[in-house]
């Protein structure tokens, strides 16, 4: 009889423990992070647990996480930002740069009072974490990176998309939503709502901005620096991916100092969305 009340209290205080944990649920605030760029961000779990910052990828937004913070909300305090020129944030003429992408983030840190963050990163969002990563090392504790390399420079389906669509004068406001459905849709069918939220959040993002971004992806290499990167890594990749193959993968591996490797048989560029529940899986196990 002992032993089952042990068990019920034990049930019963892990039900009220997470219960606090969500009180808040997630909400969707704004900060300014530079003259004239305020950034929209949600944040959701415990206020004072460990904070793990969510960076999404080229033309995404807050949104991108929005499948995976629940499994991890429980545990952390999750901040999910929308980068400059994308999403409900600021859209300057200028800024958009690697580097002031992750300048962003750590003024974003800074206005939030957030002294250090597991940060992860997926595409774009991935260069800058490890832009953040090894240039501000005691900001960033451990570092998760999906649908990444060493650099996006001399990527043949990168200078194809640049080539043909995306740098073309044709390529104007509104972005095409046909084009905008191709360019979001992976291998492998993702929950119908969410997907449409994608679509809707890339609708956002002017032309001038998706030039912007993809060129400077397109031309910004990083991967010198990579070296400085000290944070524990944990690189996760999709077997089918069409912008990053198994070589830039090894590439990436060798790159980063302790960096560990998952792959998703089959999975395309977007892990995070087709498998939220596994992603969100491996990022606790690596953060924990």
């Amino acid at each position: 009889m002992k032993t089952r009340m042990a068990s019920f209290l034990t049930m019963v205080l892990s039900l009220v423990l997470m219960s606090t944990a969500h009180a808040e649920g997630v909400k969707t605030r704004s900060v300014k992070v530079a003259p004239k760029v305020r950034i929209q961000y949600d944040v959701s779990g415990p206020r004072h647990a460990q904070a793990v910052l969510m960076l999404h990828g080229v033309t995404d937004s807050r949104h991108s996480w929005s499948a995976v913070a629940p499994y991890l909300n429980d545990q952390y305090r999750v901040y999910a930002p929308t980068f400059r020129g994308h999403g409900d944030s600021s859209k300057p003429q200028g800024g958009y740069q690697v580097a002031t992408f992750a300048e962003d983030m750590i003024a974003f840190m800074d206005r939030l009072n957030i002294d250090q963050a597991v940060v992860v990163g997926h595409s774009m969002g991935s260069f800058v974490a490890h832009q953040m990563a090894s240039v501000y090392p005691e900001r960033v504790s451990k570092l998760v990176l999906i649908g990444s390399s060493a650099t996006f420079v001399g990527n043949p389906v990168g200078e194809y998309l640049w080539d043909e669509a995306i740098g073309v004068p044709e390529f104007t406001d509104p972005v095409s939503a046909d084009f905008i459905r191709d360019w979001q849709t992976g291998p492998n069918p993702v929950d119908t709502t969410f997907f449409n939220k994608v679509l809707s959040e890339t609708a956002k993002v002017p032309a001038r901005v998706w030039k912007a971004a993809f060129r400077t992806i397109l031309t910004d290499d990083h991967s010198r620096f990579l070296k400085d990167v000290q944070a524990p890594t944990l690189i996760l990749w999709g077997s089918a991916d069409p912008l990053m193959d198994a070589g830039t993968q090894t590439v990436l591996q060798q790159a980063i100092p302790a960096a560990t490797f998952k792959q998703y048989e089959g999975a395309g560029h977007n892990p995070h969305w087709e498998q939220p529940y596994e992603v969100a899986v491996d990022i606790l196990n690596f953060i924990q």
